[in-house]
């Protein structure tokens, strides 16, 4: 009978476990509603805390229509005395993206801070509104140093028409580092306000360049803005009187997309001696829509420096015209090895039937890409030519043709390549069976089996057998692959079935083995040995039993040697699928017939090394 002592005791466990499990649930359930902007608030650089992550989850998926109700909250948060530092970056940051003019005044008070200053500037910058061009004007003159180039980046971004005005007087402080921000924002502003302020501009010697280009900068803001005729002036002046090649330049390209006679502007800066100039005409070309300029790249290719004619050739490719054609053709003969290796590539886009010889001359004579640009014209006509030229007596042109037939994928070369392959030059012979190899297909297997019939090379046997095993390889898997080869030689010569046997190693498989074991009894020496070294070869442990029985039973000492390297090799790969246990017990059943000391080591070592990696495991 249980004692009310005991009783009670039991009583009072049960409910010292409830109250743990209620509590354990409470805060499971507080933790599951916590409210991502109160855990903002002591959210820390380096914490693993989620909240800013849900935060932008909220406005991002919520997209406009919850921008208010986030930036709300937000501005709630950090209007917190004890937020952290991180807290407040994250939540400039969201303002960034979301802020609207509820944010303005909040952030000015973060603006007033140096602290903080990067942080508000940044996020009022994507805030519309002349209430913060006004903060920010105004902020900008009682401020120095980095928080001032801030500011100034700042207000160019917003494209502020009123920051020309007070960047004049900044141009003339001995302070370098506000010039160049001052001059760049000049730039980005643009308009005819800040061109005034740079042109008027008392600047130093090393501030010139700069200046230069930053009212090429402002002149295109100018042009794009509706000022084209006064920005035309100021282009045309600056490409003829600039100092500063890289302004002078920008200026070119300016007169080429606005200006009333771009063709004669471009054609003269082609031949330009300042081939920096050159090369900008000749990437211009590429966006010129105007008649003639194909013909203009061509008349001026023989009289620029090389650097120039890789450019034209590049710019010819690329606006696909081949009018450039005799161009590419004289480059592909050149002296120059970057404009002929240029002129290659450019073939493949628009090269054609007659620059085929051209190619094939640089293909045989080791030119990178000449082969592939072979393969790439875009052009019926060339297929053909290529047929023909199989019948060339140049081996080295037979055999560029061959493999740019291979790599055009022109199946109708398959027959021919056959032929080639019957022929009693082994040059050819050798030319075809590398087209062959990978392009054969399931069409062309009886005549490849013909054909291992026919020759009596071993080397060429096996480079007819790859190509059979590769001419398999759409179909489901190995075995498949190998049954139906091993069907196809089923009535034909001892000959061919030696050497097709091979294959069974590479599909690996339990039929295949099978075969292969057969085969270790047959009465012709050669064939006994094919399939022993075809054994020796095999890839997994499907081949261990069989070559245990092949070491026991052979008297031939190098069949003994090379079977037990083939079981050490398998059983000690990490793919090998037997037991460890079963893999030592192996490896001593074939100790004690290894006759030579240093193969019954191997044998050692290789049980050494499993039982090793069972330890480790």
């Amino acid at each position: 009978m249980i004692s009310k002592r005991t009783i009670s005791m039991f009583r009072g466990m049960w409910i010292g476990i409830l109250l743990v499990v209620s509590a354990s649930c409470l805060s499971d359930r507080a933790g599951a509603e916590v409210d991502p902007y109160l855990e903002l608030v002591s959210f820390d650089f380096g914490s693993t805390s989620t909240a800013p992550a849900m935060i932008e989850k909220e406005f991002r998926d919520g997209g406009p229509d919850v921008y208010r109700k986030v930036e709300a909250k937000l501005l709630a948060v950090l209007a917190k005395p004890e937020i952290t530092d991180a807290c407040r970056k994250t939540v400039c940051e969201d303002l960034r993206i979301i802020g609207s003019a509820l944010s303005v005044k909040p952030l000015s008070v973060l603006l007033a801070d140096e602290k903080t200053a990067d942080l508000a500037r940044l996020a009022l910058e994507s805030i519309p509104g002349r209430k913060v061009d006004s903060i920010l004007l105004k902020t900008l003159k009682s401020c120095r140093g980095r928080k001032q180039i801030g500011i100034i980046q700042t207000l160019a971004t917003r494209r502020n028409p009123k920051l020309a005005d007070v960047l004049k007087g900044y141009l003339s402080s001995d302070n370098t580092d506000l010039i160049r921000a001052s001059l760049h924002a000049l730039a980005r502003v643009g308009g005819e306000d800040a061109l005034m302020v740079l042109k008027s501009a008392e600047l130093s010697g090393e501030f010139q360049p700069l200046r230069e280009l930053a009212m090429m900068d402002a002149v295109y803001n100018l042009a794009a803005n509706g000022g084209r005729k006064k920005a035309l002036a100021i282009f045309e002046h600056q490409y003829k009187a600039g100092t500063y090649l890289p302004a002078v330049i920008s200026a070119f390209n300016g007169l080429i997309d606005y200006g009333p006679d771009p063709v004669s502007i471009f054609a003269a800066a082609l031949k330009d001696q300042r081939k920096l100039l050159a090369l900008a005409a000749a990437k211009a070309s590429m966006r010129m829509t105007n008649e003639g300029i194909a013909k203009i790249l061509c008349e001026a290719f023989s009289s620029v420096q090389p650097e120039v004619q890789i450019a034209i050739v590049r710019a010819l490719a690329e606006r696909g015209d081949r009018v450039g054609l005799p161009v590419i053709r004289s480059a592909m003969v050149g002296a120059d090895k970057v404009v002929q290796a240029e002129a290659v590539a450019a073939c493949e886009k628009i090269g054609d039937v007659t620059v085929v010889n051209d190619l094939m001359v640089l293909a045989m004579g080791g030119m990178p890409g000449a082969q592939q640009a072979l393969s790439r014209l875009n052009d019926a006509e060339v297929n053909g030519l290529l047929v023909k030229l199989l019948d060339d007596p140049d081996p080295a042109k037979v055999r560029i043709a061959a493999i740019g037939l291979k790599l055009r994928d022109d199946l109708s070369a398959l027959p021919r390549l056959m032929k080639m392959a019957e022929s009693d030059k082994s040059e050819l012979r050798t030319v075809s069976f590398e087209a062959l190899e990978g392009f054969a297909g399931e069409n062309e297997i009886p005549s490849l089996i013909a054909l291992l019939g026919k020759t009596s090379v071993f080397s060429e046997q096996d480079r007819i057998a790859s190509i059979l095993w590769k001419a398999t390889r759409l179909m489901e898997n190995e075995d498949a692959r190998f049954r139906k080869l091993w069907g196809d030689v089923g009535s034909c010569s001892d000959q061919v079935k030696v050497a097709v046997l091979p294959l069974a190693s590479a599909a690996g498989g339990a039929e295949p083995i099978k075969v292969v074991v057969d085969f270790l009894g047959a009465e012709s020496e050669v064939i006994k040995d094919r399939a022993a070294r075809t054994l020796f070869k095999w890839p997994n442990d499907e081949a261990v039993k069989p070559l245990v029985n092949l070491i026991k039973e052979s008297n031939n000492s190098k069949y003994k040697i090379l079977g037990m390297q083939a079981v050490v090799r398998i059983l000690t790969d990490k793919r090998c699928k037997e037991p460890i246990k079963q893999r030592v017990e192996t490896l001593n059943e074939i100790l004690p017939l290894m006759e030579r000391p240093e193969d019954r080591q191997s044998v050692q070592s290789a049980i050494t090394r499993i039982n090793d990696s069972q330890g480790k495991k």
